[in-house]
């Protein structure tokens, strides 16, 4: 796929230092009060909601808005820039379960805690998970308020909570210098053995199937015995071969990004949920033959993946000057070294290194755990140097497990990455790192030096 060329944006992040000094002599009176400071309420106030939009016509904050924002939010993270003697991504993945429980409702305070333990840790960017399966961690919207929001798994879905997670998030995370990357699962439409309640707006469950030319399977991934998938204890997925999932997945970034000062995109589940799939009518119709018929067909489905993600990068970023676009992906895409575990590439038809090659992404965090052989450091950081000499010039942000007893692994993993290259790490998820208490670990340790952000590539 051919992409546009287009301007980065590194040379404002190397003003940061400047910016912070100039700010700092102003408050001590050093500066010309003439000139203006850069404006900085140190007990900022909770914002509003950010607004809704009337329809499926899509919000933008003008250029000047945007810039306004980001100066009034991010002076902590340019007093960070400044002090920092490096530049390393170290990102926390914070899931939906890491702060929600069935059952109860959660409150606004379990964000704050979060953004408090990440940032004594010594992280400078979190991956907060704001769609799981076609729903809404922030105000709709497209889609319909996340019914874990208000206690349940389904039944309350649509219900406001009355607070919107992902701007208490964005105001708490700033102020303390740390970057929030909006991260939405792709192709997962529903969770459960119960149908989603009709809501407003609808669901995609909903939505797909009244589809003009569509039913209640035409959207789904079918099995290769042309069998629709069927609601069951886990996801259910819809079929990245059918345009309209595409377009409303586009759309709801698109939104959303649009909406909030978000740092980043970060996408998950952005594949086939498993090798048997997808045998649905459309792709077979788009294909010309019939599914698994030769191995094009599998390169067929690569390439509607790879369709999306270079959507999300081309109209998608644009609407956020330094908007950094990543991706959870699977632990390797081919299985060269004989670890017996499955593929990305082709598995799941998932070509992760092309999206780099291509620079359709910024970065990739490879998810490097749940394969029992890379439980081995040498194992591990073999991998990681594989992704790392595919890179391309973009960034490497390999996924480590705190589900383990022993920091050491953690700090090893680090070390490791570090050695090979990489621009920094991502690890999974704030509800290991909390049981274990590994924040201490972290702050004293590997986090020990303070580091910003890296800049978009």
């Amino acid at each position: 796929m051919n992409t546009p060329s287009r301007p980065t944006f590194g040379h404002r992040v190397l003003w940061a230092p400047v910016l912070a000094v100039l700010a700092i002599l102003a408050s001590l009176g050093l500066g010309d009060p003439a000139q203006g400071a850069v404006p900085h309420d140190p007990s900022p106030v909770s914002p509003a909601r950010p607004a809704a939009p009337a329809s499926s016509t899509l919000l933008r904050t003008p250029p000047q808005a945007q810039q306004t924002i980001s100066i009034r939010t991010y002076l902590p993270a340019v007093i960070a820039q400044a002090a920092a003697a490096n530049y390393e991504a170290r990102a926390l993945w914070v899931t939906r379960y890491d702060w929600t429980t069935y059952g109860q409702v959660p409150r606004p305070e379990a964000i704050d805690t979060i953004v408090a333990r990440a940032a004594k840790a010594g992280f400078n960017m979190i991956f907060f998970q704001v769609r799981a399966h076609g729903d809404a961690y922030y105000t709709p919207g497209l889609e319909p308020w996340a019914a874990r929001l208000t206690g349940t798994n389904g039944a309350t879905l649509g219900q406001d909570p009355g607070w919107d997670p992902l701007a208490r998030m964005l105001e708490r995370a700033h102020a303390r210098g740390l970057q929030v990357h909006a991260y939405i699962n792709v192709y997962t439409a529903w969770l459960g053995t119960t149908a989603p309640p009709h809501t407003t707006p609808e669901h995609i469950f909903w939505a797909f199937s009244y589809m003009p030319g569509s039913n209640w399977a035409y959207w789904r991934q079918w099995d290769r015995n042309h069998h629709p998938m069927n609601l069951n204890t886990g996801y259910l997925w819809a079929s990245p071969g059918v345009e309209f999932v595409e377009d409303h997945t586009v759309a709801v970034a698109r939104d959303m990004v649009s909406r909030y000062p978000v740092d980043g995109l970060h996408l998950d589940l952005v594949r086939y949920a498993g090798a048997d799939y997808s045998c649905d009518p459309r792709s077979e119709e788009r294909y010309g033959r019939t599914c698994f018929s030769d191995w094009d067909y599998t390169g067929f489905q690569r390439s509607l993946v790879t369709h999306l993600v270079g959507r999300m990068d081309t109209e998608v970023r644009p609407l956020r000057p330094n908007l950094m676009l990543s991706a959870a992906v699977w632990w390797y895409p081919i299985d060269q070294w004989g670890f017996g575990c499955s593929e990305g590439y082709n598995d799941y038809y998932q070509d992760s290194q092309a999206w780099l090659a291509a620079g359709l992404v910024d970065a990739v965090a490879p998810m490097l755990y749940g394969c029992p052989a890379l439980e081995d450091l040498g194992n591990w950081t073999a991998v990681v140097r594989d992704f790392q000499a595919h890179s391309a010039g973009r960034y490497v942000l390999p996924g480590i497990s705190a589900e383990v007893n022993s920091f050491s692994a953690i700090a090893e993993r680090i070390a490791a990455a570090r050695a090979a290259g990489a621009t920094g790490q991502a690890l999974f998820s704030y509800t290991s790192l909390n049981a274990h208490n590994y924040w201490d670990d972290l702050a004293n340790g590997p986090y020990a030096q303070p580091a910003a952000p890296p800049p978009i590539p």
